[in-house]
């Protein structure tokens, strides 16, 4: 049977296993937010909300590279999915940037999770550069699939993260306008 995987896939190990790592990383974000969520009760604000759509879709690009080879296709929805989170965060952070505004939310590491964000996507664009000159000489040749079941179980996380995401949404803004400073979801399933 791993013969089999071996010879369907197009990828390089280096690269599979960059792609992969940045997938968890993409996971772990997204887990970190739902434990803001979730833990310690702070509903995401509307550009929260923006930005983990963007993060999901930085991952989406990932998890492309990971399940179907790396592809300057899947590289080109990571930047441009990162480039648009990176907006939407620096966004927030001009929002608070005043001495005296609190910000939104906890701080984590002294930093709130919408700077961190804006971190998390630059570093993406930049790994995404350093990936493409990477995959360069490989994007064009054959290479072969490195499936693994870890590979397996993060592409399932990372799925299980997007539709919690969306049912997240769904429960913040139901179906309508999401409030500016959500303080109660909306839709309650309790």
């Amino acid at each position: 049977m791993a013969e089999r995987h071996a010879t369907q896939h197009l990828q390089s190990p280096l690269s599979y296993g960059l792609n992969l790592l940045a997938l968890v990383g993409i996971c772990i974000a997204l887990l970190m937010a739902f434990y803001f969520q979730l833990v310690l009760g702070e509903i995401p604000c509307p550009l929260c909300q923006l930005q983990r759509v963007a993060l999901v879709l930085v991952g989406f690009g990932f998890a492309l590279n990971v399940r179907f080879g790396a592809s300057a296709v899947h590289y080109a929805i990571v930047i441009l999915s990162a480039v648009v989170g990176a907006g939407i965060s620096m966004r927030q952070d001009l929002l608070h940037i005043a001495p005296s505004d609190p910000g939104f939310g906890s701080p984590f590491l002294g930093l709130h999770l919408y700077t961190w964000g804006f971190i998390a996507f630059v570093a993406s664009v930049v790994f995404t550069a350093l990936m493409l000159m990477l995959d360069r000489n490989h994007l064009a040749t054959k290479r072969i699939l490195i499936s693994t079941t870890l590979g397996t179980v993060v592409l399932a996380l990372f799925l299980l993260l997007g539709v919690a995401n969306l049912a997240s949404t769904t429960m913040v803004c139901n179906f309508g306008p999401c409030p500016a400073d959500p303080t109660e979801y909306a839709l309650k399933w309790w």
